[in-house]
């Protein structure tokens, strides 16, 4: 639980006791890190929508229950620069400040540490009148105990697939590309095992007139330069295991950040293209598979996605 001996939010499965002064391998406590919020216009198009000035209710937490060397949202996720920690009500609050700025929906972004008090949060909301989407936006390492608590409260998930696995290889035992790029060797099983629960949960994603998503799973994969994120076996699982009507979003916005920089870096030498942006023709490969494989409901990206909307969290404007 959240609070309480024995955290088992993710797939660390900790077992922290964050009701006294200890924290989990997050770093999370028992009161919510925050970090800012705003519409964000640049989500997926069910999401953010098509409308000038409309977009999604985003709320960046802090701290993360993953430590990838690449990630865009590194000054929050693992620094944890310029972030506060917040109660339930302040949380219920800023829900409340995003609906009425014109929010499509409420996003939250990387809420696995904090799902205890999250989930009373959205319940206080929308028994006080909240009628927008929920919209669980993890790294998709979120345990069953996790989710049971986001069971009936969430609408749609938006989860990771970070990686897959080569046929040959054994979800049980530990992945050394994983424990090196995320810092969980079994991400792969407890990925797999989050996207069917959040698949049972809620279903193929719904979108109303609009084109807004109402309810449903949209799973997001990060191309990675030289297939380091396996994604040929993974979409041949997406495929065979959640099926060809999965709405899917296959990003090509990797760029080299936090550990990562351009440059020879002797700690990553045995991960060369972490030091370059994704080529064209490597993604182009991998949407071409996506089609093939019948993933129709996939969501692709202009390369240019990797220069664009660069967050940088010690700004006002984060997406200036």
């Amino acid at each position: 639980m959240g609070k309480g001996p024995g955290c088992l939010l993710c797939g660390h499965k900790c077992r922290v006791d964050r009701s006294g002064k200890d924290l989990g391998q997050c770093g999370a406590g028992t009161r919510v890190g925050f970090s800012t919020y705003l519409i964000h216009p640049g989500e997926e198009p069910p999401l953010s929508g098509r409308q000038e000035g409309a977009g999604s209710g985003t709320i960046f937490f802090s701290r993360c229950n993953l430590k990838c060397v690449f990630c865009q949202n590194w000054q929050i996720s693992q620094a944890n620069q310029n972030c506060q920690d917040i109660d339930e009500e302040r949380l219920v609050e800023i829900m409340f400040q995003l609906a009425s700025l014109g929010a499509h929906n409420i996003n939250l972004v990387s809420p696995t540490p904090y799902a205890l008090e999250i989930a009373k949060a959205i319940a206080k909301a929308k028994i006080q009148g909240l009628k927008l989407p929920i919209v669980y936006n993890s790294g998709g390492y979120d345990s069953k105990t996790c989710l049971a608590l986001m069971d009936g409260l969430v609408d749609i998930y938006l989860p990771d697939a970070k990686i897959g696995l080569s046929p040959e290889e054994d979800e049980n035992q530990p992945d050394a590309r994983s424990m090196r790029l995320f810092g969980a060797g079994d991400y792969v099983k407890h990925n797999r095992l989050a996207l069917k629960e959040m698949k049972r949960q809620v279903g193929h994603l719904l979108m109303d007139q609009n084109g807004l998503a109402v309810k449903g799973l949209l799973v997001r994969h990060l191309v990675l330069p030289d297939n380091l994120a396996r994604t040929d076996s993974l979409l041949r699982w997406l495929r065979d295991q959640l099926g060809a009507d999965l709405y899917l979003s296959l990003m090509a916005q990797y760029h080299p950040a936090n550990q990562i920089k351009l440059g020879d870096n002797p700690e990553f030498r045995s991960y060369p293209g972490l030091g370059r942006p994704l080529s064209v023709r490597e993604y182009e490969q991998w949407t071409e598979l996506a089609w093939s494989l019948g993933l129709h409901n996939t969501f692709v990206q202009d390369l240019a996605a990797a220069s664009q909307m660069r967050p940088d969290f010690g700004k006002d404007d984060v997406f200036e």
